[in-house]
């Protein structure tokens, strides 16, 4: 476009709560914001997550990529990326970095970085980015203020952020640095965050939480148990401390637990005396009041919370008299794993107490009020609702339109590009791309795959084997009702007489089509549906 001073261009993250991924493009090389993974809706028949499809970017234009944040959301696609584009640094706070650092070690991935707090400038061919602090729920959460060299344009990024102005863990929402910066530039874009938008109020602050915490860590149980966002360190602390007061002992468990307290420590961000935290095999067999954190606080398969839940752990077993907390919402996708979760605990004796009992749970994300805060604060030319999914996008561009009508508001998805030109903008469309399936040892899987993953998991699967010269058949079954073995001989003789009355003298492919199609045809007059079949001619 002409004229064009930058442009951002979302490739995940816009339309989905996760896989977030932005590119600000210039005339002279593009600078990557973010690279998280997208956990699985449904189930994906063992898709551990969704990364974003890396093939719009050119290696010739990047080299570079701003971190906003911690979050898997945010930076869980990381080392993927890496491995495609190794040269590339990144730009991270220093909470973020030992994160970063500890999940590229798994990889065993090298990578060049530069560390960045609230007062850097990072410069680029044609913008600068100037961080500013915002509020979430993890320590050293930045939004990004980007300008041209000639300060045209003004664009405020927060993908993620709250307004919690009497924060006890860190300074409010830098407002007075987002006045200056936007305040140099002539013209101003918003992109801000619509996890929240259904929220009519604002978003509760931290603080809040603190009467009911306490009062829970003053309850008579001797072993209470709490799960919560493993990120959500500031929350950590305050309950840890509420603990100790009440004189428990405190423990973690669970692996991103410990992961999040480690770069905690290293960065200065704990507030736990380290002599008074154990982890589980430290205290195995001790008694006495404790307080136990358990990870996976939306039920993950193979996290602590499920382990102890189903009675499975070695250390801890649910028993009456136990208190379970969960300081945590349940993302939308997990309720039936948390179900299961409650009526585990349940059938255990175990006491509940979840967000819905008790105002033990705020949020990372602004709700209206929290907008209307910054909206009656700023007044931007052109407003862009991001990280959601196209139905928060849609109820945050409404809000907009409705209480701020001179307000340009747009509403984009993923692969639209919002090009900032000479005092106005156009949205130029790229052709989407599906995100990248990633399972097992952190391997892509194609979508054509899954799917015949989804049909051999709820259809079953046949296989056939056939020796020409020895006109030997075998039938294997995988998946199919016990009863339908009883068919296997009746369905061996059918395909020999087959093979021998019409198919012997026919080429290999026809053959296996042939037979493929009556074993189909055969379980599907029993059983009521095709199984997948294979057909091997040795």
């Amino acid at each position: 476009m002409k004229n064009k001073y930058f442009s951002i261009l979302p490739i995940g993250g816009v339309q989905e709560i996760g896989s977030n991924m932005t590119l600000i493009r210039t005339s002279e090389e593009d600078i990557i914001v973010d690279c998280g993974l997208l956990f699985p809706y449904e189930e994906c028949f063992d898709i551990n997550y969704l990364v974003p499809d890396f093939s719009l970017l050119d290696p010739a234009r990047i080299s570079s990529i701003v971190i906003t944040h911690g979050h898997e959301d945010h930076i869980g696609g990381l080392a993927h990326l890496l491995k495609a584009f190794p040269d590339l640094r990144v730009f991270a706070s220093r909470f973020t970095l030992h994160l970063i650092q500890r999940k590229l070690e798994e990889h065993k991935i090298k990578f060049t970085y530069e560390l960045y707090d609230h007062s850097s400038e990072l410069k680029f061919s044609g913008v600068t980015i100037f961080p500013v602090h915002v509020n979430h729920s993890i320590p050293e959460t930045c939004g990004l203020i980007i300008q041209s060299p000639d300060k045209e344009w003004g664009a405020l990024y927060i993908s993620d952020f709250k307004v919690d102005l009497r924060s006890q863990h860190e300074a409010p929402i830098d407002f007075k640095k987002i006045q200056h910066k936007l305040s140099e530039c002539k013209h101003t874009a918003f992109f801000l965050d619509s996890t929240s938008i259904l929220s009519d109020g604002k978003t509760t602050a931290e603080g809040e939480l603190h009467s009911n915490l306490r009062d829970l860590m003053a309850r008579p149980e001797e072993r209470i148990f709490i799960t919560l966002f493993a990120s959500n360190v500031h929350r950590m602390n305050t309950i840890a401390k509420l603990g100790i007061s009440e004189g428990r002992k405190i423990v973690i468990m669970g692996r991103s637990l410990k992961t999040y307290m480690e770069s905690a420590f290293e960065t200065g961000h704990s507030e736990i005396p380290s002599d008074q935290l154990f982890f589980p095999e430290q205290v195995k067999g001790q008694s006495g009041k404790m307080l136990i954190f358990l990870s996976g606080c939306q039920g993950d398969f193979l996290s602590a919370l499920r382990r102890f839940s189903w009675g499975e752990d070695g250390t801890f077993k649910p028993r009456v008299g136990d208190l379970v907390v969960f300081s945590s919402k349940v993302i939308p996708g997990n309720e039936k794993k948390i179900a299961r979760i409650y009526n585990k605990l349940t059938e255990f004796g175990v006491t509940i107490i979840t967000a819905s009992d008790s105002l033990i749970h705020a949020s990372g994300h602004p709700g209206k009020e929290d907008l209307h805060l910054i909206l009656k604060n700023f007044s931007p030319e052109f407003y862009f609702p991001i990280h959601g999914e196209s139905y928060f996008l849609k109820k945050h561009y409404e809000f907009i339109r409705e209480y701020y009508p001179k307000v340009s508001a747009h509403l984009i998805y993923n692969y639209q590009e919002v090009v900032l030109s000479d005092g106005t903008i156009k949205i130029e469309e790229h052709q989407a791309k599906e995100p990248r399936l990633i399972h097992g040892r952190s391997l892509e899987i194609e979508k054509s795959q899954v799917s015949q993953r989804r049909k051999m998991a709820t259809q079953g699967a046949v296989f056939v084997s056939y020796n020409r010269n020895t006109s030997h058949i075998e039938v294997s079954l995988l998946g199919l009702p016990l009863l339908a073995n009883d068919q296997v001989e009746h369905l061996r003789r059918k395909l020999l007489e087959q093979i021998r009355r019409d198919l012997l003298s026919r080429e290999d492919h026809y053959l296996k089509d042939q037979v493929k199609i009556a074993t189909r045809q055969f379980f599907n007059n029993f059983l009521g549906y095709k199984p997948v079949t294979e057909v091997h001619l040795f």
